[in-house]
């Protein structure tokens, strides 16, 4: 099977050389918005997934932990979890009912934690203020967040669980 390769027409050689770029910079054109927006794709779906990391600072065994408990929160709560990182400022996405939320700009200082209405209430103000101020913020100052993530995570889990363990108990 051959491939044809259409000719470029002209009047002179010097439109056939101009027709032949413009046809080139098209197709160059072409294929970079395809990368762009399969890039865009990949991004977005990315931010949809429970694990987003712009800054690309998570290790894949930090990953792996953080979809461990995702995976367990869902489980023994009936709870979903993002966990999201940016290079810069962000939004907090919208959330369902049933979503904790840790939205993290360690390179602005910024840390956004939302949980499901009834998780704040068993957990309380102030150990979710420890989890912001005594936790992430002082681990931006000394650049061990992607490691504090894990440290929060399994004091929330720990907090539920021995909540959760103290209601069965007194029944």
């Amino acid at each position: 099977m051959r491939i044809a390769i259409p000719k470029v027409h002209g009047q002179t050689q010097k439109e056939k050389i101009i027709r032949t770029l413009a046809l080139i910079l098209i197709f160059a054109a072409v294929i970079w918005a395809f990368m762009k927006n399969n890039e865009n794709v990949v991004d977005k779906l990315n931010q949809i997934s429970a694990i987003y990391d712009e800054t690309k600072t998570l290790t894949n065994e930090q990953k792996k932990f953080m979809i461990s408990f995702t995976r367990t929160l869902k489980e023994e709560f009936g709870l979903d979890c993002k966990i999201q990182i940016y290079g810069g400022d962000f939004t907090v996405p919208e959330l369902d009912s049933k979503t904790m939320y840790i939205g993290l700009g360690p390179s602005i200082n910024k840390v956004e934690l939302r949980f499901p209405a009834m998780m704040r209430a068993a957990l309380g103000e102030p150990f979710i203020e420890s989890l912001k101020t005594e936790h992430f913020l002082v681990s931006f100052k000394y650049n061990d967040w992607a490691e504090e993530i894990q440290v929060v995570l399994l004091s929330i889990f720990d907090k539920l669980t021995e909540i959760n363990e103290g209601n069965t108990s007194s029944e």
